[in-house]
């Protein structure tokens, strides 16, 4: 399935303060049982999600449980379903996953996207999923405030600590379609949006921008957005014209600030079809990484968001289609269409690591998690797989679930 259908959804898809906004919630995060309030207090720190003591990853399959979606948890080589009530078919559930710790507990939460599910009767308006680690409360649904058709709220998200953020790349800004933008969410608080509308944010919003295609939080309460379908065509707001698709990314230097300040950075080749933007990543104390699978680069940036250096390799291969950091500084960049995973490092440049394996969509997406690298194959038969490999390791070691469609199209460590 997910090499036809999907591939082409996410690789050639055309598509004073800001006010902030309301959380909706299906359950309240409250303690539910003793037992629950136990199992929370047993988890291990900020990658435990289900109090075993053990780091955990979580895997999306957004075409899996008769095409409802689904979510697995991997720990200690278990594959582990999560379960979220009131799913329908056709939303996507698993479509992008995080870690967070939203209630600030010792528990990893998990933080879930399904961004072609219908709310209130709005056609793919999206939701995200808060499902809280150690059983501590029930699972709770975000939706926007104000839910739009086809706006794919829940298509990215970002976790820092309790912070998060998530993506609704198609949403409209007034008869401007498909500009995209940015929910925020501090612990249990309310939704802010932001978009290139907003007060101080750089650019402005033009039809296929795509705001919010990507996240990743940098230092502090930064965060990265990813704008990969925005053309290169001048100043002002124009439709259509210049390089087409060159694509940017903004900085937010705080997302919880009253007024924001934030930083444009275009594509550094500003050609069409760049889709500068397509992913971005931050590694604490190390820098910033942009991809551009179009022609096939990954940008290098430092701490004070300076570019460093370019990594290349063929275009064809969607080079930098995901990427992934490490907390020791490596970066990891997935080239799914034949070209596996290569392994940089912003403090060594002799550190270059590339994993293959002989067909599929390997490298689709990425996570580290402690020293172990998985690398997500949604094709791998017969319901999709991760790989997992040690810094060293010479051979990867496949995980699956029981049943499924494409386990691995997204992944979180």
């Amino acid at each position: 399935m997910i090499g036809s259908a999907l591939a082409a959804i996410m690789l050639v898809a055309a598509v004073g303060a800001p006010a902030a906004a309301t959380t909706a919630a299906a359950d309240t995060a409250t303690d539910t049982t003793e037992a629950a309030t136990k199992a929370a207090v047993a988890c291990a720190g900020a990658a435990d999600f289900d109090g075993d003591g053990v780091d955990d990853v979580a895997v999306g399959d957004p075409f899996g449980d008769d095409l409802k979606g689904a979510v697995h948890v991997l720990s200690a080589g278990k594959v582990t379903p999560v379960s979220v009530p009131g799913l329908s078919r056709g939303d996507g559930f698993g479509w992008s996953v995080r870690l967070a710790q939203v209630n600030g507990d010792t528990c990893a939460d998990l933080v879930i996207g399904a961004p072609y599910a219908d709310v209130d009767g709005v056609e793919d308006a999206g939701a995200a999923y808060v499902v809280y680690g150690g059983g501590a409360a029930p699972p709770q649904r975000l939706v926007p405030p104000q839910p739009q058709r086809f706006a794919h709220f829940g298509w990215a998200l970002a976790g820092r600590g309790d912070l998060v953020a998530i993506g609704a790349p198609y949403e409209d800004e007034g008869d401007l379609l498909d500009v995209g933008a940015v929910y925020v969410r501090k612990g249990a608080g309310d939704l802010r949006r932001i978009s290139q509308e907003s007060v101080d944010v750089r650019g402005n919003s033009e039809v296929g921008d795509q705001f919010g295609y990507s996240l990743a939080f940098g230092a502090k309460n930064g965060l990265v957005v990813g704008v990969p379908y925005e053309n290169d065509d001048g100043l002002g707001r124009q439709i259509e014209k210049g390089k087409i698709d060159s694509g940017c990314v903004v900085f937010i230097d705080d997302v919880m600030a009253e007024r924001l300040t934030t930083l444009k950075l275009d594509s550094p080749t500003a050609e069409s079809g760049d889709r500068y933007g397509y992913a971005v990543a931050y590694a604490e104390g190390a820098g910033y990484a942009v991809s551009s699978p179009g022609p096939g680069y990954v940008q290098l940036l430092d701490t004070a968001r300076k570019p460093t250096r370019r990594v290349t390799q063929g275009g064809k291969q969607a080079f930098g289609f995901s990427m992934a950091t490490s907390t020791d500084g490596r970066l990891a960049i997935g080239a799914p269409y034949g070209g596996g995973v290569r392994v940089v490092s912003w403090k060594d440049v002799a550190e270059d690591r590339k994993l293959t394996t002989g067909d599929g969509l390997f490298g689709w997406s990425v996570t580290f998690s402690g020293n172990r690298l998985y690398v997500g194959q949604p094709d791998g038969g017969p319901f999709g797989k991760v790989a997992v490999a040690g810094r060293n390791a010479e051979k990867l070691q496949p995980l699956q679930p029981p049943e499924g469609a494409d386990f691995g199209v997204s992944v979180s460590g």
